[in-house]
C-alpha cells in the first residue's frame, strides 16, 4: 500500500424520539495498480481524475472518477498528499 486516506460515513438514526448520527470510519488505500474502498476496488487505469470540494467547516467530498461513474466520499481531514500521489499513478 502506498497510502491511504480516512473517509467517513454517517447514517441518520431515531432512538427514543431522539434523531442521532452515527458515524463510521473507513479508509479509502492507494496501491500500485489499484484504489480500494470500503465497497469495491477500481484498477487505476479505471481512474479518470480525483478532485476534492469542502462541504462545510468539518467535512469536505472526495470525488474519485471512474469509468463507472463519480464515486464520492465524506472525508474531515484535507486530501490533498492522497490525491497527489494518486495523480502521480494515473
Amino acid at each position: 500500500m502506498i497510502c491511504s486516506q480516512p473517509i467517513f460515513e454517517r447514517t441518520r438514526v431515531i432512538e427514543n424520539n431522539q434523531q442521532l448520527y452515527l458515524e463510521k470510519e473507513d479508509k479509502l488505500e492507494l496501491f500500485e495498480t489499484r484504489v480500494v474502498s470500503p465497497q469495491e476496488t477500481f484498477p487505476l487505469h479505471a481512474i479518470h481524475d480525483v478532485s476534492y470540494r469542502k462541504s462545510s467547516s468539518m467535512y469536505g467530498m472526495l470525488y474519485l472518477h471512474t469509468h463507472k461513474g463519480v464515486r464520492a466520499y465524506m472525508v474531515k481531514e484535507d486530501p490533498s498528499p492522497w490525491m497527489n500521489e494518486l495523480k502521480a499513478y494515473l
